[in-house]
């Protein structure tokens, strides 16, 4: 079995991690909401001046717009391992339709929140729309069902996303960089397709404490990272993907990035 990570257009996206070291991962910068079931090991999660611990058979619901540090530390067997959906934001809109008459006063999920205590109903449909969403061709209305029928679920826990972060013109710049890694963009041109001259984007860049360059960086070494953890494609592939040519620089690169090396990950997986 190839892992990959699987995204439905309108839907969202299905992944596995598996990690066989202890590392601690800082500063990621998460665009889409999440939900995030430990499946082996535990995780140690950082925001700002929290610390959150969250068990294996415990979920974690995590907001776009944050940017979280973490260690994830293995079970006895030598192994992490966790479950990831993550949303369209055009759910959102739809699920609003089904909504009870509860939904403005339950508790919102500004950044992250830990459900410990699972109905094995719910396990059981986080499960089959995991494994549905990664595995299988779904008819995008289908898709958006199974992923609408989480969010009803957390409703059901007294849970719900708040809306989304506001439009800052470095997550403008995040999503442009996401969807087109493989291209080193000038300024004049990041500039260009968001409608605004280049003295205009580096100000309100700088006002909002971001350089283009580093977020560039940032945006492809976290990319290639997730696919590390999620993925079997080979480092020279994922290189390739987040736009280099060289292995040898894009390690150089992520290495500087997160303090070690894709091999720390990648290097000594043994088969469960």
């Amino acid at each position: 079995m190839i892992r990959k990570i699987k995204a439905s257009p309108g839907a969202g996206s299905s992944s596995l991690l598996l990690q066989h070291s202890e590392l601690f991962i800082s500063s990621i910068f998460v665009d889409k909401p999440e939900l995030i079931f430990i499946q082996q090991g535990y995780s140690i999660i950082r925001h700002g001046l929290q610390e959150t611990r969250v068990n294996s058979g415990e979920m974690l619901a995590v907001n776009s717009g944050n940017t979280l540090s973490f260690t994830n530390y293995l079970s006895d067997n030598g192994v992490f391992s966790c479950a990831i959906l993550a949303w369209d934001a055009s759910l959102f809109s739809d699920v609003r339709l089904h909504a009870s008459p509860l939904e403005g006063v339950l508790p919102k999920v500004e950044d992250i929140r830990v459900i410990t205590h699972l109905p094995l109903a719910f396990q059981q449909s986080f499960s089959d729309t995991h494994q549905s969403m990664l595995w299988q061709s779904l008819p995008p209305m289908i898709a958006r069902h199974r992923m609408i029928e989480q969010l009803l679920w957390l409703s059901q826990l007294g849970i719900s996303y708040s809306r989304q972060h506001s439009e800052t013109v470095t997550l403008q710049v995040r999503d442009l960089l996401v969807n087109n890694l493989h291209k080193s963009f000038t300024a004049a041109e990041v500039a260009e397709q968001l409608k605004m001259n280049e003295v205009t984007l580096r100000r309100r860049l700088a006002a909002e404490h971001s350089v283009l360059r580093d977020l560039m960086i940032d945006v492809r070494m976290t990319h290639a990272l997730r696919l590390l953890q999620c993925t079997d494609l080979a480092i020279s592939n994922i290189a390739h993907q987040v736009g280099y040519e060289s292995s040898s620089r894009f390690a150089e690169r992520f290495r500087k990035r997160f303090g070690f090396a894709p091999t720390s990950i990648r290097g000594h997986l043994r088969p469960l």
